[in-house]
């Protein structure tokens, strides 16, 4: 074998890599293209369901998502709840019955139990029982109708003390006034007019109010009204104050006795001009009597 052939080896060839090299124009293009992407618009919440449901009225109302989302949760809540379809104007008197019941009014008016205490107007039963019929036939529940009761008593008991207060003051004005012009006289005047009234007049009619709300009995003119006309019977000897009758020694029944005995007198002769006026008399002179 010859060194030719000894020395012969197979050489291996090295693989070689070719790096290639971005030029200037190729690298602005990449950067153009990156920097001209358009940025992602967040969509609204309405575009992201489908148009069908969101031109829906029910849905279109909405402005924020967590609106809806409360309104749904609030719509589950009722499911399975008693429901009351609200009646109209064509709707029968069963139908509204049927929503009354519903709403808690008592099956029948003697069901309500309403509590009315009060020391200033008290009211009775029957006005109680009144008003739990016209309650019944309203519909109303028992919360309602204690509250428009209870709203009823304090609106009397407001007028009650302020009519109190009125009387008082009028009272007291009175008083002043016929003390300034009567002077020493006043108790005795006011004694003499006191008689008067309650032999005529009913303690209803004096009660009344006049239009500034004085009642009669405490109007000045009234009172002083009854006193002239208790001087004028004292004329007659017929009634007068206490100490007036004790200085004449003059007694009430005896003076009654006289009159009411005296069968041919007035008293009892019904044709007589002055009947009435002695019948009066001793009416007035009983009063007296009685205190």
């Amino acid at each position: 074998m010859s060194n030719e052939q000894i020395t012969q080896t197979d050489v291996p060839v090295a693989e070689t890599t070719q790096t290639t090299t971005d030029t200037p124009q190729q690298t602005e293009q990449a950067v153009s293209s990156t920097t001209t992407e358009q940025p992602t618009v967040a969509k609204s919440w309405k575009e992201t369901i489908s148009e069908e449901f969101r031109n829906d009225p029910n849905i279109s109302k909405f402005t924020e998502i967590d609106a809806l989302a409360k309104s749904y949760i609030n719509a589950t809540r009722m499911i399975g709840q008693d429901k009351v379809a609200v009646p109209n104007e064509n709707s029968t008197e069963d139908q509204w019955n049927e929503v009354y019941g519903k709403l808690g009014r008592p099956e029948s008016p003697d069901k309500y139990k309403l509590e009315v205490k009060s020391d200033v107007v008290p009211l009775d039963e029957g006005a109680v029982k009144s008003f739990a019929d016209n309650a019944h036939k309203l519909g109303l529940n028992n919360k309602q109708a204690q509250g428009i009761l209870e709203y009823y008593k304090n609106s009397m008991e407001g007028s009650a003390q302020q009519a109190r207060v009125n009387t008082e003051t009028a009272q007291a004005n009175a008083e002043a006034e016929l003390r300034k012009e009567w002077g020493r006289s006043y108790e005795d005047n006011i004694k003499k007019a006191g008689a008067v009234a309650k032999a005529n007049m009913s303690g209803d009619i004096l009660n009344l109010e006049l239009k500034d709300g004085t009642r009669i009995g405490d109007h000045p003119d009234v009172i002083k009204g009854f006193a002239n006309i208790a001087n004028l019977l004292s004329e007659d000897k017929l009634i007068g104050t206490e100490s007036e009758n004790v200085d004449r020694g003059t007694d009430y029944e005896a003076e009654i006795s006289k009159i009411v005995n005296d069968r041919d007198g007035p008293y009892w002769n019904k044709g007589h001009p002055d009947h009435d006026k002695v019948v009066q008399q001793v009416f007035t002179l009983r009063t007296m009597l009685n205190g």
